[in-house]
């Protein structure tokens, strides 16, 4: 066989994969909730305390990668605040003992593809968009499939929140490519 032959067999195999995942979203999350090991509401602290994400999240828009709280930060509230509660008690435990808290991770993508978080928070994108109405969760759950699909339709300008498009292209310039589509975007 002949190298070119073999070539376009691979790209044909490609693109049928990536057609595949693309109509038939499998590796979708969506709608996960596991209990955690120290019940947390995003209701009460991102809702009705209004604490910003950015707080707990530290570096979000500096790293690629968003960061799950250390006990230090949970512990900069809560060595004063509600210390009688018996999940306090346990935090404070693994505070007191240096040990983290083992969250159960929600929003997971393939080890193929990466998500940057600084690109997003950076230009503005608000964490609800991808994450739902975070600040109305007791109990936090994958709100969007958060599939390759998904965030092309975005990218691409399909189903990008008007605000966000206002953000990125004020003059509406180039309402058909909002952000890059390129593989080497997510797939490094």
């Amino acid at each position: 066989m002949s190298k070119g032959l073999i070539s376009l067999l691979v790209f044909i195999g490609l693109v049928g994969a990536g057609t595949l995942f693309y109509v038939f979203p499998t590796a979708s999350n969506q709608g996960y909730a596991p209990e955690q090991p120290i019940p947390f509401s995003h209701k009460l602290h991102a809702g009705q305390m209004k604490i910003d994400c950015k707080y707990c999240h530290v570096g979000v828009d500096k790293s690629p990668h968003a960061s799950i709280p250390s006990v230090n930060v949970c512990m900069n509230c809560h060595k004063v605040v509600k210390t009688d509660s018996l999940y306090i008690q346990k935090l404070t435990a693994h505070y007191n003992a240096g040990k983290p808290v083992e969250w159960i991770r929600i929003h997971e993508l393939p080890d193929h593809a990466h998500f940057n978080h600084k690109r997003h928070v950076t230009k503005g994108v608000k964490c609800e968009t991808c994450h739902g109405p975070i600040q109305e969760m007791d109990r936090v759950y994958q709100y969007s499939p958060l599939t390759m699909g998904w965030c092309l339709e975005c990218h691409r300008g399909q189903t990008t929140p008007d605000y966000v498009r206002k953000l990125v292209d004020p003059e509406n310039k180039h309402p058909d490519d909002i952000a890059p589509i390129s593989c080497a975007t997510c797939h490094y």
